[in-house]
């Protein structure tokens, strides 16, 4: 009788191991997704909310004329980067604003308006030319790109 108690108890560890194997795989699913949801969130809160393109306010240069600028501002600001050391915050500062104009220009180039350039920049100069990189980026340094974009490219 002691080995038929020994089975069942062996046959109801096997199940309970099975059930265990199955669920962990959907446990581990749902803090996953938690975690991307968390992610999501805190990635929605970097984007910031610019000025309306039809803003009063805002006089916006011509494309023509925002190139001319953008390739000036790129003429001074790309030899500056050659003096700086890679991975210091200067240069990674330069750098971004480097990636910020080419990618108005680029945008530029495809005959897109200037405001919308400069939305389409931010993502690009906030990653560095990497995604996992824009997370990170403070929205603190996002504004004051933006700042920077919009003051060159208004009248």
């Amino acid at each position: 009788m002691h080995a038929h108690g020994s089975r069942k108890a062996f046959a109801i560890f096997i199940k309970s191991l099975c059930v265990v194997k199955h669920f962990l795989p959907v446990y581990f699913r749902k803090i996953l997704f938690a975690g991307l949801l968390l992610a999501s969130i805190s990635c929605k809160a970097q984007q910031l909310q610019q000025a309306p393109w039809n803003d009063p306010a805002f006089h916006w240069l011509t494309p023509p004329q925002a190139q001319v600028k953008v390739q000036n501002e790129l003429d001074l600001l790309q030899p500056q980067l050659s003096d700086l050391t890679p991975g210091t915050p200067a240069h990674t500062d330069l750098l971004r604003r480097i990636l910020l104009y080419k990618s108005i220009l680029r945008a530029l180039l495809d005959e897109l308006p200037v405001p919308q350039t400069i939305d389409l920049a931010l993502p690009e100069a906030a990653s560095l030319g990497g995604i996992y990189e824009q997370a990170f980026t403070p929205e603190s340094t996002l504004r004051a790109l933006y700042d920077e974009a919009q003051a060159l490219l208004t009248n």
